[in-house]
């Protein structure tokens, strides 16, 4: 018996050795690739930190704080009407290109942009007419119409850069990503300086760094897309965009508008419900927490699902293939497995210098809940647990698996954020965020056990 158990042990170790030897020669063929994700992860976390830097300088927490707010309404719109289409495209890019229809796919997908814009157009119109009747203050409205423009330009932004990832083109969404991030708060911050210190004036600095990267991520698609193609298929592009491929990227893009809208809830509401009770000078300075938390993070999952999860959906291919579909999903274990070991560190790291970090990345008037650091990074962490896992549901192209855990994670969190912000202030957001969170990772955590079990049956 001993006997067997050795060698049960000798080979269990044998297989450990060979997957560990394996995935490391996987990785060093794509460390080119590896270092321009890492790059750009970690430039556009840096970035952002730095933004948080100088803004912190220039504005009070009260104005920080509606800007905290913008941003929100600016992710409303990439989110919710860019978002859901920006992963059908990812997804399909390179299904399209096993089809050898990768022609097909770029007309419909610059048909997809033009009609998006301008229903975003629309509904940005009527927000702001909604705005100005009910607050009745002119300030509010424009800074939700600039913050609508801004969201307008990021999420067609959003669509290219979607496609530079599904086709690995890791250098230009590196450049893209990292310029976005910084560009934003260098030029808020010289007009701020230079005219007036307040949160729309910031505003127009972010809408001058949008258009910029814009102009040079359309240069780039243009790159990709050959003109003769469009102009060969242009007699046809009606029956292109009604046809299988677009039906098929609308059919799998429906369910992230739901998921867009309910996702939006759980990552706004915390602020909007410390601007309900508490003021914007509150907001101001919980955001820094916020996103201190947050960037990191972003960073890290951000960072392990653009470089694998693309690898992935091709190594799956068209899911005709079950030995395919296993090795895609073997590459999400190693990716979550990651993820969860770097998310406790932080949240150590966090817990020791949490009053440090916060005097580094802006200053004294922003520290007042530094202490709560830790404990948001827990609830972020769990719920971009589920953003990562959420990729066995999309690789099964099942993304409609995701629809009832967003939104009963967004309910609880809009409700818990504000009962117990009205109650207890931040402590009780990070305590709503916390639960909200934990019932979005446990469900995702399901549906990836589920989608595994299936695969080996």
């Amino acid at each position: 018996m001993n006997r067997k158990n050795s060698i049960l042990i000798e080979v269990s170790l044998l297989k450990c050795i060979n997957f560990i030897n394996e995935a490391l020669k996987k990785f060093w063929i794509l460390s080119p690739e590896a270092f321009w994700v890492f790059i750009g992860q970690a430039g556009t976390a840096i970035a952002g930190l730095v933004g948080i830097k100088l803004l912190t300088h220039v504005l009070t927490p009260s104005e920080f704080g509606k800007l905290a707010l913008a941003n929100t309404i600016t992710a409303f719109i990439g989110t919710n009407l860019f978002g859901p289409f920006g992963q059908g495209l990812t997804r399909f890019w390179s299904v399209s290109k096993d089809r050898g229809n990768l022609d097909v796919f770029y007309v419909i997908s610059n048909r997809f942009a033009k009609y998006i814009s301008l229903s975003a157009l629309l509904i940005s119109g009527v927000a702001v007419i909604v705005t100005m009747y009910i607050l009745h203050k002119f300030h509010w409205a424009i800074l939700v119409a600039i913050s609508l423009v801004i969201g307008i330009i990021t999420g067609f932004l959003s669509l290219r850069i979607g496609i530079f990832t599904a086709a690995r083109q890791r250098r230009r969404v590196a450049i893209l990503n990292i310029s976005n991030t910084l560009l934003r708060p260098l030029i808020a911050v010289v007009l701020v300086v230079i005219t007036i210190a307040n949160v729309n004036m910031a505003l127009v600095g972010y809408l001058i760094a949008a258009l910029l990267v814009v102009l040079i991520a359309e240069r780039l698609y243009s790159q990709n897309v050959s003109e003769a193609s469009l102009s060969h298929l242009r007699s046809n592009t009606e029956k292109s965009f009604s046809g299988g491929l677009a039906k098929e990227i609308l059919s799998y893009s429906w369910p992230f508008l739901v998921w867009g809208i309910f996702g939006w809830i759980h990552m706004s509401c915390d602020r909007w419900a410390l601007q309900a009770f508490c003021g914007s000078e509150v907001v101001g300075a919980f955001a820094v927490i916020s996103l201190l938390a947050i960037y990191p993070l972003s960073f890290g999952s951000g960072f392990l699902t653009t470089l694998l999860t693309p690898i992935a959906f091709q190594q799956a291919g068209a899911l005709n293939n079950k030995d395919s579909i296993s090795s895609a999903n073997r590459i999400l274990i190693i990716m979550t497995a990651i993820y969860i070991l770097g998310a406790i560190v932080l949240i150590g790291f966090f817990s020791m210098f949490h009053q440090r970090l916060i005097l580094l990345i802006s200053n004294i008037r922003f520290t007042r809940f530094s202490y709560l650091l830790p404990w948001l990074t827990l609830a972020w962490a769990l719920f971009h647990f589920g953003q990562v896992t959420s990729s066995f549901g999309l690789l099964a192209n099942r993304p409609q698996s995701y629809v009832a855990p967003k939104i009963m994670s967004a309910i609880v969190a809009g409700g818990s954020t504000f009962y117990l912000s009205s109650k207890v202030g931040p402590t009780g957001v990070v305590v709503g965020l916390g639960l909200a969170g934990f019932i979005y990772a446990l469900w995702c955590g399901i549906i990836a056990l589920g989608i595994l079990k299936n695969d080996e049956l």
